[in-house]
Protein backbone atom coordinates (compact mmCIF):
# COMPACT_ATOMS: atom_id res chain seq x y z
CA UNK A 1 0.00 0.00 0.00
CA UNK A 2 1.44 3.32 -1.37
CA UNK A 3 1.49 5.89 1.22
CA UNK A 4 1.74 8.96 -0.61
CA UNK A 5 -0.89 9.62 -3.40
CA UNK A 6 -0.20 8.74 -7.43
CA UNK A 7 -0.79 12.56 -7.79
CA UNK A 8 2.88 14.48 -8.11
CA UNK A 9 0.92 17.38 -7.45
CA UNK A 10 -0.56 15.94 -4.13
CA UNK A 11 2.74 14.75 -3.41
CA UNK A 12 4.62 17.61 -3.92
CA UNK A 13 2.16 19.51 -1.55
CA UNK A 14 2.27 16.94 1.09
CA UNK A 15 5.53 16.65 1.25
CA UNK A 16 5.98 20.26 1.69
CA UNK A 17 3.61 20.27 4.44
CA UNK A 18 5.55 17.77 6.16
CA UNK A 19 8.80 19.44 5.34
CA UNK A 20 7.72 22.31 6.88
CA UNK A 21 5.74 20.62 10.19
CA UNK A 22 9.27 19.04 10.91
CA UNK A 23 10.70 22.41 10.86
CA UNK A 24 8.46 23.75 13.09
CA UNK A 25 9.05 20.81 15.26
CA UNK A 26 12.58 21.16 15.44
CA UNK A 27 12.08 24.96 16.07
CA UNK A 28 9.88 24.00 19.21
CA UNK A 29 12.56 21.45 20.06
CA UNK A 30 15.71 23.79 20.07
CA UNK A 31 13.28 26.50 22.02
CA UNK A 32 12.28 23.79 24.91
CA UNK A 33 15.61 22.84 25.27
CA UNK A 34 16.97 26.25 25.35
CA UNK A 35 14.58 27.64 28.08
CA UNK A 36 15.40 24.44 30.16
CA UNK A 37 19.10 24.78 30.24
CA UNK A 38 18.27 28.76 30.73
CA UNK A 39 16.38 28.26 34.11
CA UNK A 40 18.44 25.26 35.55
CA UNK A 41 21.65 27.41 34.74
CA UNK A 42 19.29 30.31 37.47
CA UNK A 43 19.00 27.56 39.53
CA UNK A 44 22.18 26.64 39.57
CA UNK A 45 23.78 30.87 40.10
CA UNK A 46 21.28 30.76 43.27
CA UNK A 47 22.58 27.16 44.67
CA UNK A 48 26.08 28.44 43.72
CA UNK A 49 25.69 31.81 45.73
CA UNK A 50 23.96 30.23 48.68
CA UNK A 51 26.71 27.91 48.93
CA UNK A 52 29.29 30.33 48.61
CA UNK A 53 27.54 32.63 50.97
CA UNK A 54 26.60 30.20 53.58
CA UNK A 55 30.65 28.61 53.33
CA UNK A 56 31.84 32.21 54.07
CA UNK A 57 29.78 31.93 57.31
CA UNK A 58 31.46 28.84 58.24
CA UNK A 59 34.97 30.59 58.08
CA UNK A 60 34.22 33.31 59.63
CA UNK A 61 31.78 32.09 62.61
CA UNK A 62 32.16 28.32 62.51
CA UNK A 63 30.18 25.94 62.71
CA UNK A 64 27.37 28.08 64.95
CA UNK A 65 27.37 31.17 63.00
CA UNK A 66 26.61 28.22 59.68
CA UNK A 67 23.61 26.78 61.58
CA UNK A 68 22.13 29.99 62.53
CA UNK A 69 22.63 31.37 58.96
CA UNK A 70 20.63 28.27 57.54
CA UNK A 71 17.89 28.59 60.19
CA UNK A 72 17.75 32.41 59.50
CA UNK A 73 17.27 31.43 55.67
CA UNK A 74 14.58 28.24 55.97
CA UNK A 75 13.24 30.85 57.88
CA UNK A 76 12.43 32.89 54.51
CA UNK A 77 9.47 34.03 52.65
CA UNK A 78 10.59 32.33 49.24
CA UNK A 79 11.89 29.64 50.92
CA UNK A 80 13.17 28.49 47.30
CA UNK A 81 16.06 26.37 48.80
CA UNK A 82 16.39 24.05 50.99
CA UNK A 83 19.83 23.44 53.28
CA UNK A 84 21.22 20.66 55.10
CA UNK A 85 24.67 19.99 56.65
CA UNK A 86 25.91 16.40 57.34
CA UNK A 87 28.70 14.83 59.98
CA UNK A 88 31.17 12.80 58.28
CA UNK A 89 28.88 9.82 59.41
CA UNK A 90 26.26 10.74 57.27
CA UNK A 91 24.07 12.14 60.15
CA UNK A 92 22.18 15.59 59.24
CA UNK A 93 23.66 18.18 61.70
CA UNK A 94 21.61 21.04 60.91
CA UNK A 95 18.89 22.55 58.32
CA UNK A 96 15.66 21.00 57.36
CA UNK A 97 16.68 19.22 53.67
CA UNK A 98 15.27 15.48 54.34
CA UNK A 99 17.67 13.10 52.21
CA UNK A 100 20.83 11.60 52.14
CA UNK A 101 24.41 12.53 52.56
CA UNK A 102 25.49 12.98 48.85
CA UNK A 103 28.90 13.15 47.94
CA UNK A 104 30.79 16.64 46.70
CA UNK A 105 29.82 18.50 43.69
CA UNK A 106 27.10 18.76 41.86
CA UNK A 107 23.88 16.16 41.71
CA UNK A 108 20.71 15.32 41.43
CA UNK A 109 19.32 14.17 44.61
CA UNK A 110 15.53 13.16 45.79
CA UNK A 111 14.23 14.66 49.16
CA UNK A 112 11.29 13.85 50.93
CA UNK A 113 8.81 17.03 50.70
CA UNK A 114 6.66 17.28 54.07
CA UNK A 115 3.37 17.45 51.67
CA UNK A 116 3.94 15.84 48.64
CA UNK A 117 6.44 13.14 49.36
CA UNK A 118 9.64 12.57 47.28
CA UNK A 119 10.47 15.47 45.17
CA UNK A 120 13.59 15.54 42.30
CA UNK A 121 16.06 18.39 43.68
CA UNK A 122 19.74 19.81 42.29
CA UNK A 123 22.09 20.05 44.97
CA UNK A 124 25.78 21.86 45.47
CA UNK A 125 27.66 19.70 47.83
CA UNK A 126 30.31 21.61 49.77
CA UNK A 127 32.94 19.86 52.01
CA UNK A 128 33.89 21.72 54.64
CA UNK A 129 37.06 22.55 56.74
CA UNK A 130 35.94 20.04 59.98
CA UNK A 131 35.19 17.58 57.70
CA UNK A 132 31.34 18.32 57.48
CA UNK A 133 29.57 18.83 54.50
CA UNK A 134 27.03 21.77 53.43
CA UNK A 135 24.34 20.81 50.97
CA UNK A 136 22.35 23.36 49.47
CA UNK A 137 19.75 22.19 47.09
CA UNK A 138 16.96 23.61 44.60
CA UNK A 139 13.39 21.71 44.46
CA UNK A 140 12.97 21.15 40.27
CA UNK A 141 9.28 21.11 40.20
CA UNK A 142 9.15 24.66 39.39
CA UNK A 143 11.09 24.20 36.65
CA UNK A 144 9.09 20.89 36.03
CA UNK A 145 5.84 23.28 35.76
CA UNK A 146 7.31 25.39 33.39
CA UNK A 147 8.74 23.12 30.74
CA UNK A 148 5.41 21.37 30.86
CA UNK A 149 3.70 24.40 30.18
CA UNK A 150 5.77 25.05 27.22
CA UNK A 151 5.48 21.48 26.11
CA UNK A 152 1.65 21.97 26.59
CA UNK A 153 1.99 24.91 24.49
CA UNK A 154 3.94 23.68 21.86
CA UNK A 155 1.98 20.58 21.15
CA UNK A 156 -1.35 23.03 20.59
CA UNK A 157 0.50 25.27 18.40
CA UNK A 158 2.10 22.11 16.77
CA UNK A 159 -1.22 20.74 16.11
CA UNK A 160 -2.47 23.76 14.82
CA UNK A 161 0.12 23.70 12.53
CA UNK A 162 -0.66 20.32 11.17
CA UNK A 163 -3.86 21.22 10.36
CA UNK A 164 -3.09 24.25 8.86
CA UNK A 165 -0.05 22.38 6.82
CA UNK A 166 -3.07 19.89 5.86
CA UNK A 167 -5.33 22.08 4.61
CA UNK A 168 -2.45 24.39 2.68
CA UNK A 169 -1.28 21.06 0.90
CA UNK A 170 -5.15 19.95 -0.19
CA UNK A 171 -5.41 23.42 -1.71
CA UNK A 172 -1.56 23.50 -2.90
CA UNK A 173 -1.80 20.34 -4.46
CA UNK A 174 -5.35 20.95 -5.85
CA UNK A 175 -4.15 24.07 -7.44
CA UNK A 176 -0.84 22.21 -8.86
CA UNK A 177 -3.07 19.07 -10.40
CA UNK A 178 -5.50 21.69 -11.54
CA UNK A 179 -2.81 23.53 -13.58
CA UNK A 180 -1.19 20.43 -14.51
CA UNK A 181 -4.54 18.58 -16.26
CA UNK A 182 -5.10 21.66 -18.12
CA UNK A 183 -1.89 21.38 -19.68
CA UNK A 184 -1.81 17.39 -19.74
CA UNK A 185 -5.99 17.79 -21.86
CA UNK A 186 -4.32 20.42 -24.20
CA UNK A 187 -1.43 17.09 -24.98
CA UNK A 188 -3.95 14.51 -24.98
CA UNK A 189 -6.21 16.94 -27.44
CA UNK A 190 -3.28 17.36 -29.66
CA UNK A 191 -2.03 13.84 -29.89
CA UNK A 192 -6.12 12.99 -30.50
CA UNK A 193 -5.85 14.95 -33.70
CA UNK A 194 -6.89 18.41 -32.92
CA UNK A 195 -4.32 20.60 -33.73
CA UNK A 196 -5.43 23.12 -32.58
CA UNK A 197 -5.58 22.86 -28.79
CA UNK A 198 -3.23 25.15 -27.26
CA UNK A 199 -2.35 25.48 -23.45
CA UNK A 200 -3.95 28.45 -22.06
CA UNK A 201 -1.16 31.51 -20.69
CA UNK A 202 -1.80 33.30 -17.86
CA UNK A 203 -1.40 37.29 -17.24
CA UNK A 204 1.30 36.12 -14.07
CA UNK A 205 3.82 35.17 -16.44
CA UNK A 206 4.86 32.25 -13.24
CA UNK A 207 6.62 28.97 -14.46
CA UNK A 208 3.08 27.36 -15.79
CA UNK A 209 2.52 29.99 -18.25
CA UNK A 210 6.31 29.55 -18.92
CA UNK A 211 5.50 26.03 -19.69
CA UNK A 212 2.43 26.38 -21.36
CA UNK A 213 3.82 28.87 -23.76
CA UNK A 214 6.94 26.98 -24.34
CA UNK A 215 4.28 23.98 -25.19
CA UNK A 216 2.38 26.15 -27.34
CA UNK A 217 5.33 26.71 -29.33
CA UNK A 218 6.33 23.15 -29.09
CA UNK A 219 2.81 22.60 -30.53
CA UNK A 220 2.94 25.23 -32.71
CA UNK A 221 6.25 23.72 -34.45
CA UNK A 222 4.85 20.40 -34.70
CA UNK A 223 1.54 21.65 -36.23
CA UNK A 224 3.53 23.68 -38.56
CA UNK A 225 5.43 20.28 -40.00
CA UNK A 226 2.51 18.16 -39.73
CA UNK A 227 0.50 20.54 -42.31
CA UNK A 228 4.04 21.00 -44.55
CA UNK A 229 4.64 16.90 -44.12
CA UNK A 230 0.86 16.83 -45.88
CA UNK A 231 1.78 19.33 -48.46
CA UNK A 232 4.97 17.59 -48.94
CA UNK A 233 3.54 14.30 -49.39
CA UNK A 234 0.61 15.75 -51.85
CA UNK A 235 2.98 17.57 -53.78
CA UNK A 236 5.49 14.42 -54.17
CA UNK A 237 2.83 12.26 -55.33
CA UNK A 238 1.71 15.57 -58.23
CA UNK A 239 5.19 15.68 -59.08
CA UNK A 240 6.01 11.85 -59.31
CA UNK A 241 3.03 11.30 -60.94
CA UNK A 242 4.10 13.11 -64.45
CA UNK A 243 7.55 11.30 -64.45
CA UNK A 244 6.57 7.81 -63.36
CA UNK A 245 3.68 8.05 -65.89
CA UNK A 246 6.13 8.77 -68.55
CA UNK A 247 8.50 6.29 -67.66
CA UNK A 248 5.60 3.45 -67.59
CA UNK A 249 4.66 4.19 -71.05
CA UNK A 250 7.77 4.60 -72.06
CA UNK A 251 8.98 0.95 -70.74
CA UNK A 252 5.49 -0.46 -72.23
CA UNK A 253 6.81 0.75 -75.72
CA UNK A 254 9.99 -1.08 -75.19
CA UNK A 255 8.42 -4.07 -75.35
CA UNK A 256 7.25 -3.46 -78.72
CA UNK A 257 9.83 -1.45 -80.35
CA UNK A 258 13.05 -2.11 -82.00
CA UNK A 259 16.02 -0.63 -83.84
CA UNK A 260 16.51 3.27 -83.29
CA UNK A 261 13.10 4.11 -81.47
CA UNK A 262 14.27 1.61 -78.83
CA UNK A 263 17.32 3.31 -78.22
CA UNK A 264 15.41 6.57 -78.31
CA UNK A 265 12.70 5.22 -75.70
CA UNK A 266 15.25 3.91 -73.33
CA UNK A 267 17.27 7.28 -72.95
CA UNK A 268 14.03 8.73 -72.47
CA UNK A 269 13.16 6.15 -69.51
CA UNK A 270 16.72 6.90 -68.59
CA UNK A 271 16.17 10.60 -68.67
CA UNK A 272 12.88 10.30 -66.38
CA UNK A 273 14.99 7.89 -64.11
CA UNK A 274 17.47 10.77 -63.49
CA UNK A 275 14.76 13.21 -62.92
CA UNK A 276 12.77 11.27 -59.94
CA UNK A 277 16.58 10.45 -58.74
CA UNK A 278 17.14 14.27 -59.00
CA UNK A 279 14.42 14.93 -56.87
CA UNK A 280 14.85 12.71 -54.12
CA UNK A 281 18.51 13.63 -53.73
CA UNK A 282 17.07 17.37 -53.69
CA UNK A 283 14.74 16.27 -51.19
CA UNK A 284 18.16 14.23 -49.25
CA UNK A 285 20.02 17.61 -49.26
CA UNK A 286 17.74 19.93 -47.54
CA UNK A 287 17.32 17.47 -45.02
CA UNK A 288 21.00 17.73 -44.69
CA UNK A 289 21.42 20.95 -44.30
CA UNK A 290 18.79 21.39 -42.11
CA UNK A 291 20.26 18.59 -39.22
CA UNK A 292 24.04 18.82 -40.18
CA UNK A 293 26.55 21.50 -38.61
CA UNK A 294 28.64 23.27 -41.52
CA UNK A 295 30.04 26.13 -39.45
CA UNK A 296 33.53 24.32 -38.44
CA UNK A 297 34.11 24.18 -42.36
CA UNK A 298 33.40 27.63 -43.13
CA UNK A 299 36.06 29.76 -45.06
CA UNK A 300 36.51 33.26 -45.68
CA UNK A 301 34.51 34.08 -48.99
CA UNK A 302 34.92 36.72 -51.43
CA UNK A 303 31.30 37.15 -52.24
CA UNK A 304 32.13 39.27 -55.50
CA UNK A 305 34.09 37.00 -57.16
CA UNK A 306 31.54 34.00 -56.29
CA UNK A 307 29.21 36.35 -58.38
CA UNK A 308 31.68 37.68 -60.71
CA UNK A 309 32.15 33.62 -61.93
CA UNK A 310 28.70 32.35 -61.62
CA UNK A 311 27.72 35.95 -64.13
CA UNK A 312 30.54 34.58 -66.36
CA UNK A 313 29.09 30.62 -66.35
CA UNK A 314 25.83 31.36 -67.11
CA UNK A 315 25.78 34.06 -69.62
CA UNK A 316 25.78 32.23 -72.58
CA UNK A 317 22.22 30.15 -71.41
CA UNK A 318 20.70 33.63 -70.46
CA UNK A 319 21.06 34.90 -74.03
CA UNK A 320 20.04 31.07 -75.67
CA UNK A 321 16.65 32.12 -73.64
CA UNK A 322 16.29 35.51 -74.54
CA UNK A 323 17.26 37.06 -71.17
CA UNK A 324 19.88 39.68 -70.32
CA UNK A 325 21.91 38.63 -67.18
CA UNK A 326 24.34 41.36 -65.86
CA UNK A 327 26.21 41.94 -62.72
CA UNK A 328 25.47 44.95 -60.20
CA UNK A 329 26.23 46.24 -56.79
CA UNK A 330 29.88 44.53 -56.93
CA UNK A 331 32.43 46.14 -54.59
CA UNK A 332 35.62 45.84 -53.54
CA UNK A 333 35.48 44.07 -50.71
CA UNK A 334 32.92 42.07 -49.49
CA UNK A 335 33.76 38.75 -47.58
CA UNK A 336 31.54 36.23 -45.67
CA UNK A 337 31.80 33.09 -43.59
CA UNK A 338 30.71 30.19 -45.06
CA UNK A 339 30.64 26.99 -47.84
CA UNK A 340 31.66 28.33 -51.52
CA UNK A 341 29.92 25.36 -53.23
CA UNK A 342 26.44 25.45 -51.10
CA UNK A 343 26.43 29.54 -51.49
CA UNK A 344 27.24 28.95 -55.28
CA UNK A 345 24.27 26.37 -55.68
CA UNK A 346 21.97 29.04 -53.86
CA UNK A 347 22.67 31.25 -56.51
CA UNK A 348 22.07 29.13 -59.41
CA UNK A 349 19.12 27.73 -57.94
CA UNK A 350 17.97 31.59 -58.13
CA UNK A 351 19.45 32.12 -61.17
CA UNK A 352 17.37 29.14 -63.02
CA UNK A 353 14.58 29.94 -61.17
CA UNK A 354 14.54 33.89 -62.66
CA UNK A 355 15.84 32.05 -66.10
CA UNK A 356 12.39 29.92 -65.59
CA UNK A 357 9.82 31.26 -65.08
CA UNK A 358 9.88 34.61 -66.68
CA UNK A 359 9.90 35.67 -70.18
CA UNK A 360 12.38 36.40 -72.69
CA UNK A 361 13.56 39.92 -72.60
CA UNK A 362 13.43 39.76 -68.48
CA UNK A 363 16.51 41.30 -67.24
CA UNK A 364 18.22 39.40 -64.38
CA UNK A 365 20.67 41.02 -61.97
CA UNK A 366 23.31 39.29 -59.80
CA UNK A 367 25.05 40.83 -57.11
CA UNK A 368 26.76 41.10 -53.68
CA UNK A 369 26.51 44.25 -51.59
CA UNK A 370 25.70 45.43 -47.82
CA UNK A 371 22.86 45.93 -46.27
CA UNK A 372 23.20 47.53 -42.74
CA UNK A 373 26.52 46.46 -42.82
CA UNK A 374 26.12 43.10 -43.60
CA UNK A 375 26.89 41.38 -46.67
CA UNK A 376 24.35 39.94 -48.83
CA UNK A 377 23.46 38.35 -51.91
CA UNK A 378 20.98 39.25 -54.39
CA UNK A 379 19.65 37.49 -57.46
CA UNK A 380 16.71 40.18 -58.60
CA UNK A 381 14.57 40.25 -61.68
CA UNK A 382 11.78 42.96 -63.88
CA UNK A 383 9.45 39.94 -64.71
CA UNK A 384 6.37 39.11 -63.19
CA UNK A 385 6.93 38.36 -59.62
CA UNK A 386 5.20 36.75 -56.67
CA UNK A 387 2.59 38.26 -55.06
CA UNK A 388 3.04 39.08 -51.57
CA UNK A 389 0.88 36.77 -50.15
CA UNK A 390 2.40 33.37 -52.01
CA UNK A 391 6.17 34.92 -50.97
CA UNK A 392 6.43 32.98 -47.70
CA UNK A 393 4.30 29.55 -49.19
CA UNK A 394 7.04 29.34 -52.35
CA UNK A 395 9.89 28.79 -49.96
CA UNK A 396 8.20 25.65 -48.70
CA UNK A 397 8.97 22.13 -50.53
CA UNK A 398 7.55 20.92 -53.58
CA UNK A 399 5.23 24.26 -53.52
CA UNK A 400 4.73 25.65 -56.93
CA UNK A 401 2.19 28.08 -57.65
CA UNK A 402 -0.14 27.56 -60.80
CA UNK A 403 1.57 29.86 -63.45
CA UNK A 404 4.42 27.35 -62.80
CA UNK A 405 3.35 24.01 -63.47
CA UNK A 406 3.66 24.10 -67.21
CA UNK A 407 7.67 24.29 -66.42
CA UNK A 408 10.34 21.88 -65.48
CA UNK A 409 11.05 21.74 -61.78
CA UNK A 410 10.31 20.61 -58.57
CA UNK A 411 9.54 22.94 -56.53
CA UNK A 412 12.54 22.72 -53.98
CA UNK A 413 14.65 25.35 -55.51
CA UNK A 414 13.66 28.00 -53.49
CA UNK A 415 13.79 25.30 -49.95
CA UNK A 416 16.96 24.26 -50.69
CA UNK A 417 18.12 28.24 -51.00
CA UNK A 418 16.79 29.28 -47.79
CA UNK A 419 18.16 25.59 -45.82
CA UNK A 420 21.45 26.90 -47.23
CA UNK A 421 20.84 30.30 -46.08
CA UNK A 422 19.92 29.12 -42.44
CA UNK A 423 22.62 26.93 -42.73
CA UNK A 424 24.95 29.79 -42.53
CA UNK A 425 22.77 31.85 -40.01
CA UNK A 426 21.66 34.26 -42.67
CA UNK A 427 18.66 35.65 -43.52
CA UNK A 428 16.42 34.66 -46.87
CA UNK A 429 13.66 36.69 -48.70
CA UNK A 430 11.88 37.31 -51.43
CA UNK A 431 10.96 40.99 -51.97
CA UNK A 432 9.35 43.37 -54.18
CA UNK A 433 11.59 44.51 -56.68
CA UNK A 434 8.39 46.63 -58.30
CA UNK A 435 8.58 45.16 -60.67
CA UNK A 436 9.44 41.39 -60.75
CA UNK A 437 11.12 39.94 -58.04
CA UNK A 438 14.17 40.23 -55.72
CA UNK A 439 15.78 37.12 -53.75
CA UNK A 440 18.21 38.44 -50.93
CA UNK A 441 20.30 36.39 -48.88
CA UNK A 442 22.30 38.84 -45.90
CA UNK A 443 24.79 37.18 -43.77
CA UNK A 444 24.80 37.81 -39.41
CA UNK A 445 28.08 39.70 -39.95
CA UNK A 446 31.23 40.28 -42.07
CA UNK A 447 33.99 38.06 -42.45
CA UNK A 448 37.11 39.49 -39.63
Amino acid sequence: MKLLPRSAAYRIAILSALAFSLATALVGLAVYLAAHNAFERQLDMSIEQASASLHAEFDDEGPAGLIEAIAVREKSATKSLGFAVFAPDGQRIAGKLDTSMPAPGWHRIVFHDPVEGPDPARSFTAELADGTRLVVAADLEPVERIDETILTAFALGFLGILVISALFATVLGSYLKRRLDRIAAVSQGFAGGNLSQRARVGEHADEFDQLAAAINGMLERIEALLRNLQQVTSDLAHDMRTPLSHLRRDLEYLQDTDGPERDARIQAAIDKSDEILNLFAAILRISELEQADLKRHFQTLDLTRLVAELEEAHLPLAEDSGHALRVTGLRSEVFAEGDRELLAQALINLLQNALRHTPAGTVIEIGADFEDGKPALFVCDNGPGIAETDRKRVLERFVRLESARSTPGNGLGLSLARAIAEAHGARFELRDARPGLKAVLVFERQAA
